[in-house]
């Protein structure tokens, strides 16, 4: 599974990719920016974990559950999470 975190660019309103989600052989997420340099923005927006359904803090650890809780917790119209893979 992959998944994208997207928004829409601040000043044209196109979508933009700011990072892909993958599962590394260890099974945890990694993170991979699409700039390198916005790599503590992420990690801003992302905070210590994402809310997973029950509303339990999942981290990068967690593997995919981190990635299915992306997709549910980020469903916004200016930042959101998609599977693309």
């Amino acid at each position: 599974m992959i998944v994208a975190l997207r928004r829409r660019h601040p000043d044209t309103g196109e979508p933009e990719t700011l990072a892909t989600f993958t599962i590394g052989s260890d099974g945890r997420a990694r993170l991979e920016p699409a700039d390198a340099g916005n790599r503590a923005g992420i990690d801003t927006i992302l905070g210590d974990g994402v809310p997973d359904e029950r509303g339990s803090l999942v981290t990068p650890d967690d593997g995919e559950a981190y990635l299915r809780a992306l997709l549910a917790a980020y469903r916004g119209s200016r930042l959101w999470a998609e599977q693309v893979s």
